[in-house]
Formats: structure tokens, sequence, C-alpha cells
């Protein structure tokens, strides 16, 4: 744990947060492991033959490449997966069916049976019982909710906030006010907390907001276990509020 004082902290007079907010993939969820692990298994489903190191690291390009598109708004959710899967096809040398859409359906399976919250999640939002708590992400909303649904997670959290609620995506301020709207603080009562430095920390930053990064190979400045956030907090000078009715 790093006890480094937080971008801008030291220029607020009132150093209480009231709400946390979180980064969903690679922050709460393990998206790399699942999405590699989605990827091969389906590639084997498939029949694709040899080694799928090759073919994994293009459907990840690919991936990036449309999701991208998303975030710009020059695409909705699916037709991103759709064109993803389009391209995969032409890249495997299979035949295109009427709706690509359904065809990248069979990945998200195998995707979401590897789905897992890391090690450290359950224990830290038990330590911040009191505490209202809530997601923005650079998905769909609907879709994350599922994803939390499926991992155990939905209950502890009072609002999810996608790219598709807020009009816009993470770094904008817009995305990270819509998190404090909906729990109900001022962007300078809630932590925000993610695996990036550019789109989360400083996103949140510059949206008034705390911004925090994760990284559990302790390699970077920030948090290395999300259970030691409320210890985080006290040594940066920040005090944590909790709703003692609901603690």
């Amino acid at each position: 744990m790093t006890t480094a004082q937080p971008i801008a902290a030291s220029r607020r007079t009132d150093r209480t947060i009231r709400a946390v907010l979180f980064d969903i993939d690679d922050t709460l969820i393990d998206y790399q492991s699942a999405e590699q692990q989605g990827i091969r298994a389906y590639l084997r489903e498939l029949g694709v033959p040899g080694c799928l190191d090759d073919e994994a690291r293009v459907w990840k390009r690919l991936q990036e490449i449309h999701f991208e598109r998303f975030l710009a708004g020059r695409v909705d959710y699916a037709g991103q997966a759709a064109a993803l899967a389009a391209d995969m096809l032409d890249r495997l040398g299979l035949p295109r069916p009427p709706d690509p859409y359904r065809w990248f359906l069979g990945y998200r399976e195998h995707y979401e049976k590897h789905l897992m919250v890391f090690p450290d999640v359950r224990g830290a939002l038990r330590s911040l019982s009191g505490v209202p708590l809530g997601a923005v992400t650079n998905s769909n909303s609907e879709y994350a909710r599922h994803k939390l649904h499926r991992v155990g997670l939905i209950g502890s959290l009072k609002c999810v906030v996608g790219v598709d609620v807020a009009g816009v995506p993470k770094p904008d301020v817009r995305i990270f006010h819509a998190g404090c709207a909906a729990l109900g603080v001022a962007p300078e009562e809630a932590m925000y907390v993610g695996d990036r430095q550019d789109s989360d920390v400083d996103g949140a930053h510059a949206a008034g907001l705390l911004g925090v990064r994760i990284d559990r190979t302790g390699s970077v400045a920030g948090l290395s276990d999300l259970r030691l956030l409320p210890e985080w907090l006290n040594a940066n000078g920040w005090r944590l509020a909790r709703d003692s009715s609901k603690a």
C-alpha cells in the first residue's frame, strides 16, 4: 500500500468521502482472463486447428478497434460486436451468417463462463458497508448489470452507469457526474477506483472526484488490494462517511 498524496487532493477543504464508484472490467471483474479463456474456448469449439495464440491476438485487436467505434458513438453495442464477428469470420475463412451478432454471442457464452471477481473484491465491498456504492463503466449499462448479476455483485451497487446512460465515455467528466448524481452526492464527495490512469484516475480528478488506481501487481502508485481502501483513505487524510443504519 502506498501513502502518496493523491493528485489535487490537497486543494480540498472538506476531506470527506460519502460515496464510492468503481470501474468494472479489470477492477471488480477479471476481464482479461475471461476474455482470453473465452476466445480460446470458442475457437476450439469452432474447430480452429493448431496454436490459437495468433488468432486470439487478432481477435483482441479487432475487439479493441470496434469497441473504440462504440465509444465514439459511431455504432451501438450490438453493432460493434457484429462488426467484430464479421471481421473474425473473414479472418478464419468462415462464411458469414445472416446475423453476425448471433455468432458473436457464441463467444460471449464462453466468456461469461469464465467471469470471476478478483479475490479482494467481496471483502472490499464489505469493508465499505454503510457507504453508497456504484459503478461507472465504458460498456453498455444493461450488459454491465448482467455481468455483475452473474458474478453476484449487483446487489452491492446502487447504480450502474454506462455509456448508453451518460451519452459519453470516460474520461469525459459527464459520465462521472452521472454516477455521482445516481448516488445523490456531489463530485467532491465521491471517489472513483479504476485500473487505468488515463480514463479512470485522470478522468475522475478532472470531474472533481478523488481518483484512485488499483494495480494488483503493485508496480504503480495506488492500491494493490481493494480491501485496503478504508486504510488508504485514512492514511491520506480522508474521512469515510458511513450511514450507521446501513452499516
